[in-house]
């Protein structure tokens, strides 16, 4: 994957992030985490199995597995190391690998 096989950028709100990668109408969307936004598991729970059903992947941004249960005392806030990263499942590894590569 070169920076020229990128075709366009989409910015949404809600769940359509999610669900624009699981109907195939995008390949990639990458959430950042920051240090003063929770984020919370309601807000991707779903989407995580809509995206997962349709054969993608979801992870963070050094490719392991978003864990929903995280906060282990309400179960509310999830902490993906970098940010979250959903895929198609065909770009996710070499996307991972790109991500780990230059995030600090």
């Amino acid at each position: 994957m070169s920076y020229h096989d990128v075709l366009f950028l989409l910015m949404f709100y809600s769940l359509c992030k999610y669900l624009t990668v699981a109907s195939g109408r995008a390949s990639v969307f990458v959430l950042r985490a920051r240090t003063t936004t929770q984020i919370k598991s309601w807000d991707h729970a779903v989407g995580v199995i809509c995206v997962k059903e349709a054969g993608g992947q979801i992870s963070d941004w050094s490719g392991k597995p978003l864990d929903l249960a995280a906060d282990l005392t309400s179960r509310r806030i999830i902490y993906p190391l970098g940010g979250v990263l959903v895929t198609n499942g065909s770009l996710h590894d070499k996307l991972v690998e790109l991500i780990s590569a230059n995030y600090k």
